[in-house]
């Protein structure tokens, strides 16, 4: 055992004499967390939040048309910017294109819309979002419900049609009143920061060990240092074992060190669960070095390690869901996920930390990555290979 704890220590300590790799392990992981949590902070949610909608309207703003348009479009969380010819209170500081949401509106539709005449609204969004056909949705629906008010007006109500008098239609007693109440705790998906570090942690969790864990060990392979260490008076057992054991270290520190920064720079609550989300992670760390030993021992060249490392860490991390949360992503991908390890870890980081689950609803995920660090290790015991 004592063979065992000192190679691994020194194995660790070779590892880290290598200034790029503190480089990754200690600045990048920051790097990372800031630049995609700051990117990606509206990619699960937003839809509710009210947007900017600047509008283009010269008419009278008390036509009833404009009126019920207007009040259903802030009924879906618009934010409405009314700007004109003769508009001046937006001018000192903004103008109507510096909207990326602009509305069209022609001049007294209730008019058109008396004289059986069409009524053409024009809506242009420039800019980017995963809900930006969800807003257009919102948009579609204000107009239509105003469409829909018109026809009911005039079918039931032919005096107040002819004036289009919709306040009929918003105090009338429903024949239907329809009672909305949650069937359970709401699941709001983590965006941002929240998103990110957990995510972009075991992404780098899987990718120190596989490029500078495994590259070290080729390394040593072919310089004929395995070699040397073999002849020396230890098991060959306590040498596989101590080698694999530091690749673990390494990725321990890489978990303990962003599960730090993560709660102090950018403010992450672990959840009440944390200390199963580290036991969950420290799983996932030992089958990355399991993988980053089998990978170092079947090598051939440096380049070969590092393109298979950061090739395959970087498609496990984009499926599995470490870039983006996977619950906004299409059914399909949220089925794939879960056949990769780096879905398992993320689905059950998410549940332990932000769905409210509890350790017997993510004991599959433990158990099945309990299984695959076993595999992982058993795998490059018996694979380890100490001269090419």
């Amino acid at each position: 055992m004592k063979n065992i704890r000192f190679i691994a220590v020194q194995d660790l300590m070779v590892t880290l004499k290598d200034k790029i790799v503190l480089m990754w392990l200690f600045i990048m992981p920051i790097v990372f967390f800031a630049f995609i949590g700051s990117t990606t902070g509206g990619l699960s949610g937003g839809q509710n939040t009210v947007k900017t909608l600047a509008v283009w309207y010269a008419g009278d703003t008390q036509d009833p048309v404009y009126e019920q348009l207007s009040t259903y479009l802030q009924d879906n969380n618009f934010a409405l910017r009314l700007f004109n010819d003769q508009q001046t209170l937006y001018k000192d500081k903004w103008t109507f294109e510096d909207y990326n949401r602009q509305l069209w509106i022609p001049e007294n539709p209730a008019h058109s819309l008396l004289n059986n005449r069409a009524v053409e609204i024009t809506y242009r969004f420039s800019g980017g979002g995963m809900d930006s056909d969800y807003q257009v949705f919102k948009l579609y629906k204000s107009v239509y419900k105003t469409l829909a008010d018109t026809i009911v007006l005039r079918s039931n109500h032919p005096q107040q049609a002819a004036l289009l008098d919709f306040s009929v239609l918003d105090d009338r007693i429903k024949a239907i009143n329809l009672e909305v109440s949650s069937a359970g705790e709401p699941r709001i998906i983590p965006n941002g920061y929240k998103q990110a570090v957990p995510g972009i942690l075991v992404m780098f969790v899987m990718m120190i060990a596989l490029t500078s864990g495994a590259i070290t060990l080729l390394l040593e392979r072919q310089s004929g240092a395995l070699e040397r260490l073999a002849a020396a008076p230890v098991k060959r057992s306590h040498l596989i074992i101590g080698k694999c054991v530091g690749k673990w270290l390494l990725t321990t520190c890489q978990l303990i060190y962003g599960m730090i920064i993560g709660s102090v720079l950018f403010s992450i609550s672990w959840g009440p669960h944390w200390h199963w989300v580290f036991i969950l992670l420290l799983m996932w760390a030992g089958a990355c070095a399991g993988l980053a030993v089998l990978l170092g021992s079947w090598g051939n060249s440096e380049s070969q390690v590092s393109g298979i490392a950061v090739i395959g860490s970087l498609l496990l991390a984009a499926l599995g869901g470490c870039w983006w949360p996977i619950e906004v992503a299409p059914v399909w991908m949220q089925q794939l996920a879960m056949f990769l390890p780096t879905g398992w870890v993320m689905d059950a980081l998410h549940r332990l930390m932000y769905f409210g689950d509890s350790l017997s609803d993510v004991s599959n995920h433990l158990i099945g990555l309990f299984i695959l660090m076993l595999l992982a290790l058993t795998w490059s015991y018996q694979k380890f290979k100490f001269s090419d």
